[in-house]
């Protein structure tokens, strides 16, 4: 028996993780720009947030499917979405960082722990860019390389 598409939450709509790179790049571009550190840590919070509840409350997901989908429609074809949520946890790893960064600078007077957290998510940032603009995932072809993290169930 082959999985429904619509349904099987191994798979996912190509354009949804791009929808996800390119909010989360432009999120972090204007809170770099705008030296906001809340910015960072609500695009950490998004994407932390998604990894701890085992993919069940992806905001950026929630708006693909409700907000999204209506408009530009379903897919035609779905890809194994392991790639993706490996990428995502890589940006939430990063931009949790950058937000420890940004929020322990003034806490302990070192301003470039700031400067260090706004290179991180500047970092996450490009990355997302070139996913969403450009359609290479380097998280994604991160995974494609280590098995290690799909044998231990984290993907």
């Amino acid at each position: 028996m082959t999985p429904d598409i619509d349904t099987d939450p191994a798979m996912v709509d190509p354009r949804a993780p791009r929808f996800g790179q390119l909010v989360t790049m432009s999120a972090l571009a204007a809170g770099i720009a705008l030296q906001e550190p809340l910015v960072v840590l609500a695009v950490a919070a998004v994407l932390n947030l998604a990894l701890l509840s085992g993919w069940r409350l992806d905001l950026y997901g929630v708006v693909w499917r409700r907000a999204m989908i209506p408009v530009v429609g379903k897919p035609d074809e779905k890809e194994a979405a392991a790639p993706h949520r490996f990428a995502k946890l890589m940006g939430a790893t990063f931009t949790g960082t950058a937000a420890v960064l940004l929020y322990a600078a003034p806490a302990v007077g070192v301003e470039a722990l700031s400067l260090a957290g706004y290179a991180v998510a500047g970092m996450v940032a490009v990355l997302a860019a070139v996913a969403g603009v450009g359609g290479y995932c380097v998280g994604c072809r991160m995974y494609r390389q280590v098995g290690f993290f799909r044998r231990l169930g984290v993907v």
